[in-house]
């Protein structure tokens, strides 16, 4: 299937401060960081940015751009970002922005082991997030643990029953458990809400595939590459779709 997971879903949480000005002046000294940041004015930066670290522990975007800010290569997706992780923990060690991006790091890495290890903590801090327990649902999925993944998907919707893109991800873990119907039954429900989107067509034709289901597999593989061409690459080497790798008809949408 596609992926589901981005860092770009993971949106920005102020601690501590709920009132409008409160937020503006935090969401004002993060743009004065990024300007910083882009200006090549580091040191500023990083210590406006860990300021914010310390006043609002729980706000990922200032550990996100501390990262950019203090990295030579890409900011926050190599494995190099773990001990300047772990060494600002110490400084910081309540900062569950910190704890965040190393899970993230670590499942980007296939540390999953440890990074199962590490979102376990942040729910015991933070157990009614349901970006944490979808976090923990992605890690186990790596690990192939389907049915622990589908509980924690479920306990994910529970708190935010808004999160419809959590569908797809446990539609995913049901199709490895052989729960076809349950599972494609949810990405029809997605189909409905988002008619217009490539990925929810081609994630609902690998799990038709792995149902057996050619025909309706490659409706929905061509529905999927008439929207989204770059989905093409996806399927030519995606394990779900293997038992098409040498279908004429799939060969042909995949030209």
């Amino acid at each position: 299937m596609a992926v589901l997971f981005s860092l770009g879903s993971w949106s920005l949480t102020v601690s501590g401060q709920n009132s409008q000005a409160a937020q503006d002046t935090l969401k004002a000294h993060l743009k004065k960081a990024q300007i910083l940041v882009q200006k090549g004015v580091k040191d500023e930066a990083s210590k406006i940015l860990t300021n914010i670290m310390a006043t609002n522990p729980d706000n990922r975007e200032a550990v996100q751009w501390w990262l950019i800010a203090n990295m030579k290569r890409s900011p926050t997706g190599e494995v190099d970002a773990i001990p300047m992780l772990d060494s600002l923990s110490k400084s910081y060690p309540s900062n569950t922005g910190i704890l965040f991006y190393k899970i993230f790091i670590q499942a980007e890495h296939n540390m999953n082991k440890e990074a199962l290890a590490n979102v376990e903590q942040l729910i015991l801090i933070q157990p009614d997030s349901a970006d944490n327990w979808l976090l923990k649902g992605q890690i186990l999925q790596a690990l192939d643990k389907h049915s622990d993944a589908c509980t924690s998907f479920d306990k994910a919707l529970e708190l935010n029953p808004s999160r419809t893109d959590v569908w797809a991800m446990k539609a995913a873990s049901l199709s490895k458990l052989g729960q076809f119907e349950e599972s494609i039954a949810l990405m029809n429900k997605l189909v409905e809400l988002a008619p217009n989107s490539a990925e929810t067509y081609y994630n609902r034709g690998c799990i038709y595939c792995l149902s057996g289901d050619k025909k309706n597999a490659l409706a929905d593989l061509k529905k999927a590459f008439s929207m989204n061409g770059e989905l093409k690459k996806y399927a030519l080497t995606d394990a779900d779709l293997k038992t098409l790798y040498d279908d004429k008809e799939f060969k042909e949408l995949t030209k």
